[in-house]
């Protein structure tokens, strides 16, 4: 038993470790391995046979499959990056049911208030860089890049594809937000639950 209970706090700690190191290069350069996401799903059925009380895994696959689906219908949308997708599918696994509440919620937060932090960080860099204009600059330039897109568009040309080494668009980042840092720390508020609880 207390064996058990070792190996399984180890297994935990080795979900926390991977979620670190998914966090750490998501903020550097906005991609989740896959080998994080499969590694984090894989642990799950070795946390199932260690843990020293029984773990509903059923429901574990269920969340993690339904979690799944939903992200991969944000995915095709384009409103959710695919590393982002599988890396809370895998999460969800752990989170279960039980905790899928709290799992969201530390997520969502976390990830609010990175989006908060990066909208003052612009804001401040934009007024060191960028000179005084006034109202009607503004207006003018905001037209330019109105106007341009539509041009663009209408040619049948985006500004992603002006350069032949782009990458595909389904294969860019969504946006410039790390939400796999955010998804990661979902996913450690699961992993001390899960401690406190054996």
């Amino acid at each position: 038993m207390f064996a058990n209970l070792l190996v399984s706090q180890a297994v935990v700690g080795a979900f926390v470790g991977l979620l670190v190191a998914v966090a750490i290069t998501d903020v550097r350069s906005l991609t989740i391995s896959n080998r994080y996401c499969a590694a984090i799903a894989l642990l799950y059925p070795v946390y199932v046979a260690t843990a020293p009380y029984g773990v509903d895994w059923i429901d574990g696959a269920i969340v993690g499959a339904v979690a799944l689906t939903i992200g991969f219908l944000l995915f095709a949308m384009r409103l959710a990056g695919g590393g982002d997708v599988k890396l809370f599918a895998a999460g969800s696994l752990w989170a279960g049911s039980h905790w899928l509440a709290e799992y969201v919620f530390a997520t969502a937060l976390v990830g609010g208030v990175f989006a908060v932090a990066m909208l003052i960080h612009r804001r401040i860099a934009s007024k060191r860089t960028t000179p005084d204009v006034g109202i009607a600059t503004r207006a003018a330039a905001s037209a330019n890049v109105l106007l341009n897109g539509l041009l663009l568009a209408g040619s049948g040309a985006s500004a992603g594809t002006t350069d032949s080494n782009t990458k595909p668009e389904a294969l860019q980042p969504v946006g410039d937000l790390p939400y796999g840092a955010a998804i990661s720390f979902g996913g450690i508020v699961v992993a001390a639950m899960l401690l406190m609880r054996g």
